[in-house]
C-alpha cells in the first residue's frame, strides 16, 4: 500500500519535471548538486546497484518493493531500474510513504528530514 503510493508520488514527479530516470540521468543529478533522494526497483542488477549506492555517502537511497516494470509503469516509461527526485518536498513526501519498508529505508528517510528542515530553517533569510 505504501509502495503504491510512494509511486504514485514518482509518477507525479515525473509529470512535475523534477525526476531523473535512468542511471545516467541520476548521475547528472547528483554531479550538479540539485538531487535530494534516489529511488531503485528491487531488481536492480548488481552492476547497477553498486553504481547507485556509491552516491549513499551524499544522497539518500531507497529502495523500492517495486519491480522494474512496475516502477516503470508509474512513471509512465516500459521499465525504469533508477530514478531520482530534485525536489526537496517531493522527497519528504516519499520518505515518509517508504520509512517503514526496511531498516535502511528509515534510515534514508531521516536523513530526508533532517535536510528538509535544514532547507525549511533558511527559507525567509536573506543572504548578506
Amino acid at each position: 500500500m505504501a509502495n503504491d503510493a510512494a509511486l504514485g508520488l514518482l509518477g507525479l514527479s515525473r509529470r512535475a519535471g523534477r525526476l531523473a530516470l535512468g542511471e545516467e540521468q541520476v548521475n547528472e543529478m547528483v554531479a550538479t548538486g540539485k538531487c535530494r533522494a534516489i529511488f531503485m526497483a528491487k531488481d536492480i542488477g548488481d552492476a547497477t546497484r553498486r553504481k547507485v549506492m556509491r552516491h549513499d555517502e551524499k544522497i539518500p537511497v531507497f529502495t523500492l518493493e517495486a519491480e522494474r516494470i512496475d516502477l516503470g509503469h508509474a512513471i509512465g516509461m516500459q521499465g525504469c531500474a533508477v530514478c531520482a527526485v530534485n525536489d526537496i518536498g517531493m522527497a519528504n513526501a516519499i520518505a515518509l510513504k517508504l520509512e517503514s519498508a526496511s531498516e535502511k529505508n528509515a534510515k534514508a528517510a531521516q536523513r530526508v528530514f533532517e535536510k528538509k528542515a535544514r532547507i525549511d530553517s533558511r527559507k525567509g533569510k536573506k543572504k548578506k
